[in-house]
């Protein structure tokens, strides 16, 4: 709803972007993708008619002060007519305090409409990040995301706050300067549009240069995001084999490429802007020199000059910073551009069925199913077998066989490119995803927990979920022991990623969690090759509590963990090459009793 209603409408700002000069305009703007950025504000569009008007206001009173001057000077100051000059220094006063609330009451609208565009744009694509499959973030770095929502994002508002609106007062405002200059004195405004086409020429170099500038500039904050979330994710690994020096030197040169991308920008800005100085202080001179030449034959008055040597100022002011607030809206459209590719992204969209109202009691049947990650690595081939409805399943088989590919398909992680996956004989796409999964808990090796405590992780802020279910899942477990032994018992703050707390600690709270769940099926993905002798023993103890009445698909190196499962298959290469009980497969004295005696062997 939200994306149908705010970013394909196609409205705003045709007459705004008609409205400059044919030199001006940029051919390089993509029309389509502005309106769709604008069409972001149309829920505050009452807000954004009045921040527009009011900037119009602002211009138009800033516009015609030059014109009051003139009046004053010429009627008044000429005249020695102190009373009139009172009057009017009290009307120009009046006139300056409006124009500033005025100001503040546009800056405050514009920045509301920015952030209120941020809120939702957020909400949004956070939404939509959540909603995509594994597999995109499989092959999307984590910090291009990071920075997809959060520093593309502010760069929006930016567009609504100094881009848009503000442009909208500069043309007006220039609009009105010439109209009060050729009623005033035409051949004064001749004189001081003479260059004009200089500055035009010069403001569509600088645009050229800095947009391109701008698209360095999100590339390398985005690799730069990239390589610091992985990096710092990853800190114990490069200290521990002492990486720190080289790490530092690819840090190095990121950012040094970031910083070039920087001064290039920088380096536009600091041509541009001493050009356009030299361009209207050479506007004023030759002012000066035709405006007193017309004094001396009595063709132009004192005031006029005064007041065109404002114009002037007031003239090229807006023009100067148009080019600047163009690159706002560069920015903000190369921001948006990036993240419109990433909403439009609906290949990696998860695919939800409808079916919510069948209660999953857990038989999973695979038919000839097959999954590749690309064209060129196949990890599942034309599997098939059947898991009963309170069986438990055990899968092993070397590294890289595909078993942990194979439960990642029952729960929907990543969709099989061919064959078929039916649980409870309906068919897996039909589920809803959400009513799929919450009937389906998975502990897997390597636990992540979220800062907080240990409630919050148990529960993950389903209401559904009570105190009393943790604490009963807790002791059924056989951790609620040393839950209460901890400062807080159950509201200790595990913090971030949960290392406040020990690998198999961390791994008893999954257990709670998958419990807590009340799913129909358990998946556990060696969820017991990471803890200790004691603290396995205590979790053997509880996986026989865990899997009763619930089908249980179980994934361990330990091949002595897995004796009394109903079934066991034995994986190579994406294939099953065997099939059976742990007796039966002995028997056949095949691929399973060769790992199986290996296995006893290392352990002796």
């Amino acid at each position: 709803m939200w994306k149908s209603k705010y970013l394909y409408s196609q409205h705003s700002f045709d007459l705004l972007l008609n409205l400059l000069p044919k030199r001006m305009k940029l051919p390089k703007i993509n029309l389509s993708l502005l309106k769709r950025i604008t069409s972001l504000a149309l829920p505050y569009r009452s807000i954004f008619i009045w921040a527009v008007c009011l900037t119009i206001v602002q211009s138009v009173l800033a516009a015609a002060q030059p014109r009051f001057y003139q009046h004053v000077i010429d009627n008044y100051i000429v005249k020695m007519d102190l009373h009139g000059l009172g009057i009017w220094s009290l009307i120009i006063l009046g006139m300056l305090i409006l124009q500033s609330i005025l100001g503040f009451a546009n800056t405050y609208l514009a920045e509301y409409i920015g952030q209120n565009v941020i809120l939702q744009m957020r909400n949004y694509v956070y939404k939509h990040l959540v909603s995509l499959r594994l597999s995109f973030f499989d092959k999307t770095p984590v910090g291009t995301a990071v920075t997809r929502t959060v520093s593309d994002i502010e760069t929006i508002a930016d567009l609504f706050a100094s881009g848009l609106i503000t442009i909208a007062g500069d043309l007006f405002q220039i609009v009105v300067i010439l109209v009060l200059m050729f009623v005033m004195n035409w051949k004064l405004t001749l004189v001081s549009l003479s260059v004009l086409p200089l500055l035009v020429w010069a403001a569509n170099r600088f645009r050229k240069g800095v947009r391109d500038s701008f698209q360095d500039v999100r590339t390398e904050v985005s690799k730069l995001n990239a390589f610091l979330q992985e990096h710092i994710t990853g800190m114990q690994v490069v200290q521990i084999f002492n990486r720190q020096k080289s790490e530092e030197k690819k840090f190095n040169t990121i950012n040094a490429r970031h910083r070039d991308a920087n001064i290039r920008s920088i380096y536009y800005y600091a041509i541009f802007f001493p050009v356009v100085e030299f361009i209207v202080a050479a506007t004023l001179a030759i002012l000066v020199w035709y405006g007193t030449k017309g004094m001396l034959n009595h063709s132009v008055k004192i005031g006029e000059l005064t007041a065109f040597i404002m114009f002037t100022n007031l003239f090229f002011r807006p023009i100067r910073m148009i080019a600047d607030r163009f690159n706002n809206i560069q920015m903000g459209m190369i921001a948006a551009e990036r993240i419109f590719k990433l909403i439009d992204d609906d290949e990696n969209k998860e695919k939800s069925g409808a079916l919510t109202e069948h209660k999953i009691k857990g038989k999973i049947e695979f038919k000839n199913v097959s999954f590749r990650y690309n064209e060129n690595q196949p990890v599942i081939r034309n599997l098939s077998f059947i898991a009963e409805a309170g069986q438990t399943v055990a899968i092993v088989g070397h590294t890289g066989s595909g078993k942990s590919t194979l439960v990642n398909l029952v729960n929907r992680f990543y969709e099989h490119t061919s064959g078929e996956i039916w649980i409870d004989d309906i068919k897996a796409e039909d589920y809803d995803l959400a009513y799929l999964r919450r009937q389906i808990s998975m502990v897997l090796q390597d636990v992540f927990l979220f800062s907080g405590s240990i409630t919050d992780n148990i529960r993950l802020r389903d209401p559904e979920i009570t105190r009393e279910a943790i604490e009963n899942a807790a002791k059924t477990i056989g951790a609620y022991e040393f839950i209460q032994n901890l400062p807080g018992k159950f509201e200790f703050n595990v913090m971030e990623r949960g290392m406040s707390l020990s690998l198999g600690q961390r791994q008893l709270v999954s257990f709670i969690r998958a419990l807590a769940f009340n799913p129909s099926v358990i998946i556990l993905d060696e969820a017991t090759s990471s803890i200790d002798s004691e603290t396995e023993e205590l979790i053997q103890k509880a996986i026989s509590t865990l899997m009763k009445g619930r089908t249980s698909l179980v994934i361990a190196h330990r091949l002595s963990t897995i004796k009394n499962a109903d079934k066991i298959l034995v994986l190579e290469k994406g294939e099953i090459i065997e099939e059976g009980n742990h007796e039966s497969l002995m028997q056949k004295n095949g691929k399973y009793a060769e790992l199986y005696h290996t296995q006893l062997e290392l352990a002796n």
